[in-house]
């Protein structure tokens, strides 16, 4: 309904526009609450699995951004494509990018960069902003539930998203780092490994080798 009223907004009296208005703000933000609570119910469960693909990492970071129509905000830096190939689960890699260049959009606001690259320690997506930026006591608590960083940054969020990339970086192996200063931005950096860690069975370790291979 809320997405239907949306759709007549510009054909609305100027009276009755701006309640309409927040009427389908207040619902998506309550839908993306509920969506990302589902999501914490799960990965709390502990039935999350992992279904390990070769997974092109520029590609992905890329399709992420064009996916969601974030092209005018943020830009995308690194290899275009089969460069940087990794055996991990896309989905989740996938989740904690959006998640990354979501938040710098929303609350970092403006020169929002993504690089992809390669170090001596395994793959990096960095997520930059020169946003108002968090004090760094805010750091240590920032990837837990429901925390704030910093009021200038907590506007419309659920207080979630950070902690269900989190999650799902944990899930592929992966690292998850912040930095940020007041007034000098933010800095997340994901680093992924070469293949998903931990024991697989023997037919889906064949096939993730035969990915790899392939």
């Amino acid at each position: 309904e809320a997405g239907l009223l949306e759709e007549h907004l510009d054909g609305m009296p100027e009276d009755s526009r701006r309640p309409a208005e927040l009427l389908v703000g207040d619902v998506a933000r309550l839908r993306r609450l509920v969506d990302d609570l589902m999501e914490i119910s799960r990965l709390d469960s502990g039935r999350e699995t992992v279904e390990p693909q070769r997974v092109d990492l520029g590609e992905l970071v890329r399709g992420v951004v064009r996916g969601r129509g974030w092209d005018r905000d943020a830009v995308v830096e690194g290899p275009e494509g089969g460069e940087i190939v990794l055996l991990t689960d896309p989905r989740r890699v996938e989740r904690v990018v959006a998640n990354l260049v979501g938040n710098a959009i929303e609350h970092g606001g403006r020169g929002v960069r993504v690089l992809v690259d390669r170090d001596e320690r395994g793959a990096v997506v960095e997520v930059t902003d020169e946003g108002p930026g968090m004090p760094r006591a805010a750091l240590p608590r920032l990837f837990e539930r429901f925390a704030k960083g910093d009021p200038s940054r907590s506007a419309g969020g659920s207080g979630l998203g950070l902690a269900i990339a989190m999650e799902n970086a944990r899930l592929v192996g992966a690292e998850l780092e912040a930095w940020s200063e007041p007034e000098r931005g933010a800095r997340f950096t994901l680093r992924l490994p070469e293949r998903l860690p931990g024991r697989r069975s023997r037919s889906s370790r064949n096939r993730a080798d035969d990915a790899v291979d392939g």
